[in-house]
């Protein structure tokens, strides 16, 4: 594995990327069997200070109670951790596509905090291509989408190249991630025969966010390592990319093992 953290197919070998005080003897305030070993202890004081000493510890308590609304006032107020993901397609891209992608996204997003809890907070998914001006995010993540993200019926071909990458420099993963939509399709190309323009969008869809989601562990974790199963492994097959479609789980061609 290089320094880049990356994910790759399956066939390809290099991947890129005060308890209370009981025990003193000193401590008279404990132990004590009756109120009457206390009496040597107190000073007698004229009436009129006695009924001023009476209200002493009142006002102590009211001025105490209320540093402690002011207190509480001026503390603010956690927010929840929220992550954007802004990403820029390199080809154009169908709305019908995008939404797809959204869709999987925020699906994969949910499903990956069980994996990796790194992954906490919600997530905005934002489009580059309609992103407007002097917008401010917190904890932006740029995602870029290479070649043709339109998922074709095709051949099987050899992938040569990592289906995602992130990069590391100066020994810090930088929030950047890069997914090759070109080694996405020829994965899935043979798989998509006979499948409408909705479901093809479905499919590209999940496998996109599958390796969008692989990535972002690593930025959130800022390991580079990988895991033997999940979302965090080295590579990936379609029974990977496509691991919570459930039509795809039934299909006969998948051996039920791959999915464990």
């Amino acid at each position: 594995m290089t320094a880049d953290g990356g994910i790759t197919t399956e066939r390809t070998t290099r991947a890129t990327i005060s308890a209370p005080d009981d025990k003193h003897h000193i401590n008279l305030l404990d132990r004590l069997p009756s109120r009457s070993q206390t009496h040597g202890m107190r000073v007698e004081l004229p009436r009129r200070l006695r009924r001023l000493a009476k209200f002493i510890p009142m006002i102590a308590l009211l001025v105490s109670a209320c540093s402690k609304d002011r207190a509480y006032a001026q503390t603010p107020a956690r927010t929840e951790t929220r992550t954007t993901l802004v990403i820029f397609a390199e080809k154009r891209m169908a709305d019908s596509e995008w939404a797809a992608l959204f869709d999987a996204l925020q699906k994969g997003a949910q499903s990956g905090r069980e994996e990796a809890p790194a992954l906490k907070g919600s997530v905005d998914l934002v489009r580059g291509d309609t992103m407007g001006r002097g917008l401010e995010f917190s904890e932006p993540i740029s995602v870029y989408l290479h070649g043709d993200c339109t998922l074709v019926p095709m051949p099987r071909y050899m992938a040569l190249g990592p289906l995602g990458w992130v990069r590391l420099v100066h020994g810090r993963i930088q929030p950047f991630i890069h997914v090759d939509c070109a080694q996405i399709v020829q994965e899935l190309g043979p798989l998509v025969l006979g499948m409408n323009r909705k479901r093809r969008d479905t499919v590209m869809g999940e496998a996109m966010a599958r390796v969008i989601v692989h990535e972002w562990v690593h930025v959130a974790t800022q390991n580079a390592g990988h895991a033997a199963h999940g979302v965090a492994k080295s590579s990936f097959g379609v029974a990977d990319l496509l691991a919570e479609d459930v039509e795809i789980r039934r299909d006969p061609r998948f051996p039920r093992g791959r999915w464990d």
